[in-house]
């Protein structure tokens, strides 16, 4: 999404036919909530750096802030 390849629509689609999961990414992170897993990775990251929040997600939830 970063560089304009893909969708979250064709990210979703891709990852269920792909790996024949029930949702996708973006599907699942509606469901969860946005804030909850922005949450979860801020706290994982101060153990684990790659846990940190993509700059999209962050975007994302401080437009819904």
């Amino acid at each position: 999404m970063q560089d304009d390849v893909s969708t979250k629509n064709e990210i979703d689609i891709a990852m269920k036919l792909g790996t024949n999961y029930p949702y996708g990414p973006f599907e699942w992170a509606d469901k969860i909530g946005k804030q909850n897993i922005y949450t979860l990775l801020k706290n994982l990251s101060k153990t684990e750096s790659r846990y940190t929040p993509s700059a999209q997600l962050q975007n994302e939830i401080q437009g819904n802030i």
